[in-house]
């Protein structure tokens, strides 16, 4: 599952080690380098946290976690372990490749404004924080299906409930990132709508996916009977997400394709 993550991550050093832009005397194959590179490298992260998050959160999560019914949650968890197990560690990547996507994409939007940049990396930080602690929660959450030292004093209804309530509590803690997560997506939209490094319809994509994490992440917070209209939150949601999210990646893999500005030529690549 892993090993695309891997092997671009590693490829994610060489960007890390150019640092600031130095004063630019000559506009020559590195002065475009690593803005370029950073771009692509991105792109291809991207792509693994779609196919990840889809597959952990929509193929797994959703389909094992009913908070109506514990006792049918349990009986799936216990049943399906090694899959759960498995969406976990698809979550732990993400983790992961969410902080070299946060750097990449500082690299690529810093010579249109260090501050607003760095301002965007941030808020990416932040959110792929509170999905480190959402996922402890899901870690804690699967130790009540297992009878042991810890868990075998507590009665079946109980564990049960136990379970359901560690689920919940990864809901609310990735809702909180996502609040982060619709910031880093509106002040990104900024950078790209004013510094004109990418189209402004793919800007105001991603703008308009910021924003629908925001009106999502609002109504969790406010409304009382939020799981009633959760089916509308979520359409107001994926869909906005998905077509501004890909359209960003798309120009990110278009933008940092491996040129001649890397110093290479294309027969090098291929």
């Amino acid at each position: 599952m892993h090993a695309a993550s891997a092997a671009t991550i590693a490829a994610v050093a060489s960007v890390t080690e150019d640092g600031p832009p130095r004063a630019r005397t000559a506009k020559g194959p590195s002065s475009a380098s690593s803005p370029r590179r950073a771009a692509w490298l991105a792109g291809v992260l991207y792509l693994n946290l779609f196919w990840l998050a889809i597959f952990a959160n929509f193929g797994v999560r959703e389909r094992f976690v009913d908070l109506a019914d514990p006792a049918g949650t349990v009986a799936d968890v216990a049943k399906f372990e090694g899959l759960v197990r498995l969406a976990m560690f698809a979550f732990l990547v993400i983790f992961v490749l969410d902080v070299f996507i946060a750097w990449l994409l500082h690299q690529v939007g810093r010579e249109s404004g260090e501050q607003r940049s760095l301002l965007a990396a941030w808020l990416r930080v932040g959110y792929t924080v509170m999905l480190g602690v959402a996922l402890v929660f899901m870690f804690v959450g699967l130790r009540f299906v297992e009878q042991d030292g810890f868990t075998d004093v507590i009665a079946d209804d109980e564990r049960a409930g136990l379970l359901l309530l560690m689920f919940d509590a990864f809901d609310a803690a990735w809702m909180i990132g996502l609040t982060l997560f619709g910031l880093h997506l509106v002040v990104l939209a900024r950078i790209l709508w004013s510094s004109l490094i990418a189209p402004r319809w793919v800007a105001a994509l991603v703008g308009i996916a910021g924003l629908a994490y925001l009106v999502d992440t609002t109504g969790y917070t406010l409304l009382v009977d939020y799981e009633a209209h959760a089916g509308l939150f979520s359409a107001i949601v994926i869909v906005p997400a998905v077509v501004g999210e890909l359209a960003f990646t798309g120009w990110l893999l278009r933008h940092g394709w491996p040129e001649r500005q890397w110093g290479v030529g294309r027969r090098a690549v291929g």
